[in-house]
């Protein structure tokens, strides 16, 4: 009886659970996955955007790209975006929490300050950037000229040997924030005893950084590395908001380049072979992560 009166339950509770999955799957379909099989599509065509009229090309696309020095070019920047999103805002970002993580006065207005950036859109990143980098009279140069340096003063986005690394620092003042907040909420859950015991044992403070915060911080870390991959990957509007890939596409990046063919160039073959390109390497680097985040979870709950 029990068995039987339990069944019809069961069946509308299953019944309920599909229809509230149902609208994510489709919208994940419609939006993602039919939009990606459509790119990987037109990558193997000849196609301007605006005619019905497609030419299969197979891989002529590719084996175009990857003989563009501008490619290869782009592709090599953005493993080196991959480096510093993967460095440069985790470790200052965990600098400042680790710094800010004890009882000072101000602690709280720091922290806004820290932030704040990270809460700016990108654009006005760069707006405010390029002014900091305007060659002469730009905050940087003048600063550098009233400390009496000013023959170090550089074109910062105008030299092809620095615009990237220029960039970068601008992207360091913008995206520390985010790894200080996570790190920062890190270090107030860490158990205070095993701290503690560090010290009454005769660690040191790097010792004890070392060998008990920092490996107690893994979780927040693997949450750092694994956004930062992502942001790396497909790091665009900066970029082009502060240099348009220039000057001669010294700082293109895969997805500047993209765009450029895209919608400058009209040959949406090639700008689809980019877009598979990235997400290919996307997948290479961001999948093990995933692959090792669900085996995390797995032992936590066993």
């Amino acid at each position: 009886m029990s068995i039987t009166s339990a069944t019809p339950g069961a069946s509308r509770a299953r019944l309920v659970y599909a229809l509230f999955l149902a609208l994510p799957v489709l919208l994940f379909a419609v939006f993602y996955l039919l939009p990606v099989a459509e790119t990987i599509l037109t990558s193997f065509q000849k196609w301007n955007g605006l005619s019905a009229h497609r030419t299969w090309v197979g891989l002529r696309n590719y084996t175009a790209l990857f003989g563009q020095e501008r490619f290869l070019h782009s592709l090599i920047n953005n493993i080196k975006w991959l480096i510093f999103y993967l460095l440069a805002p985790p470790s200052l970002g965990l600098a400042l929490a680790l710094l800010l993580n004890r009882e000072i006065r101000g602690e709280t207005i720091f922290k806004v300050i820290f932030f704040l950036p990270y809460a700016i859109p990108p654009v006005a990143v760069a707006s405010m950037w390029r002014w900091l980098y305007e060659p002469s009279h730009g905050l940087i140069t003048v600063v550098m000229q009233s400390l009496g340096l000013g023959a170090l003063a550089q074109n910062w986005l105008g030299n092809p040997a620095i615009v990237t690394y220029a960039i970068m620092g601008a992207a360091l003042w913008w995206t520390a924030g985010f790894s200080f907040i996570v790190f920062s909420a890190g270090l107030r859950n860490l158990p205070s005893e095993c701290i503690e015991a560090a010290r009454l044992d005769g660690g040191n403070a790097w010792q004890i950084f070392w060998r008990v915060t920092f490996p107690l911080l893994w979780p927040s870390t693997i949450i750092v590395l694994g956004l930062s991959a992502v942001d790396a990957m497909r790091i665009f509007d900066i970029v082009w908001a502060m240099t348009n890939g220039g000057p001669a596409y010294a700082s293109d990046v895969l997805a500047t380049q993209m765009y450029d063919v895209a919608f400058g160039r009209l040959n949406m073959g090639q700008a689809s072979a980019i877009a598979v390109t990235l997400l290919v390497m996307a997948a290479v680097f961001i999948l093990p992560y995933i692959t090792y985040m669900a085996r995390h979870v797995e032992r936590t709950e066993a």
